[in-house]
């Protein structure tokens, strides 16, 4: 069965869904890219006591059952059959590689690289929008491409590449998890707007379950939630609730009704508001190196999105 036709008339129920303001889009962006921020500063906590796959598990499975339970109460209806393969690969792609690469590169890496390189997301959802003829790259675009590459070099520092690095390969694994999810913004565009936001993601997350409890089962069944302190818990509890229910509510709320790449901009503030918190909660430093490439890649993000701010039409 192949994936939805983007032309496909939408459903009753979607036509008559009201299409929110453009303010209403933004500050559900805004909202949404808040809660993903704090994500590395209480991975980063909750990692101390729990293990990446466990947790990504944990984070996941939790998720997949508040979010059914919101879709039931909220009388949003079930996918149409035609439509489960498609968001099977959303989901492998939203949230199964993108919550594994993410939390096992947040845990040898630190939150500060891990925004930084979450700030590349906007560029590669241009990159796969054009390469799929959904947008296209002016000049300007491009050069900002190339800046931004150029801060992911820096930061990856490639004059030193040893793959025995452990900051190194923790890079690399967030670098595949911001790809995973660029690409999941641009696929999944078209079947939100024909479906209310709570049926796509309570399913993403149901599909995306279950490949993450296979990958995590080894290491589930040697965890011990014994002598987890109760911080890891606390912060555990947060993930799920501010860093990934609400966060991935709101912002596939927002792409129903505005452009891919306009919904990926936002991740720019990721990086700053979770720069700041890693230095002030976690005692983080930012090196020169941090810096420089920091500089780089948010220049580069700043002329490919400049032109694309105009604000967000009404879907």
């Amino acid at each position: 069965m192949s994936a939805p036709d983007p032309a496909d008339p939408p459903p009753a129920q979607s036509r008559t869904r009201a299409p929110g303001s453009a303010w209403a889009v933004h500050g559900a962006l805004l909202a949404a890219q808040t809660g993903f921020a704090l994500f590395p500063i209480l991975g980063k906590v909750a990692l101390a006591g729990i293990p990446p796959l466990p947790l990504a598990a944990i984070r996941v499975v939790s998720a997949a059952v508040f979010l059914e339970a919101v879709r039931r109460a909220s009388g949003e209806r079930e996918l149409e059959p035609r439509d489960r393969k498609a968001v099977f690969l959303y989901a492998l792609l939203g949230v199964s590689f993108n919550q594994m690469l993410f939390i096992l590169g947040l845990s040898m890496t630190t939150a500060i690289n891990t925004s930084l390189l979450t700030a590349t997301i906007p560029v590669f959802t241009l990159a796969v929008a054009v390469l799929l003829g959904r947008e296209r790259m002016a000049p300007a675009s491009a050069a900002g491409v190339l800046l931004a590459t150029a801060g992911v070099l820096v930061l990856l520092d490639v004059t030193r590449f040893d793959f025995a690095s452990r900051h190194l390969r923790g890079n690399l694994l967030i670098l595949g998890n911001s790809l995973s999810y660029s690409l999941y913004l641009v696929l999944s565009r078209p079947i939100l707007s024909r479906y209310g936001a709570r049926t796509i993601v309570s399913r993403i997350f149901l599909y995306g379950s279950g490949p993450i409890l296979l990958a995590a089962a080894a290491s589930l069944a040697k965890f011990s939630p014994g002598p987890v302190p109760p911080l890891a818990w606390a912060s555990l509890a947060g993930i799920i609730v501010f860093s990934t229910v609400l966060p991935y509510l709101w912002n596939s709320w927002a792409l129903a009704r505005t452009p891919a790449s306009r919904v990926a901009f936002y991740v720019f503030l990721q990086p700053l508001i979770a720069s700041v918190l890693a230095v002030t909660l976690l005692g983080e430093s930012l090196s020169a190196r941090t810096i420089a490439a920091a500089c780089l890649i948010f220049s580069g993000m700043a002329v490919t999105m400049w032109g694309r701010l105009a604000p967000a039409a009404a879907r």
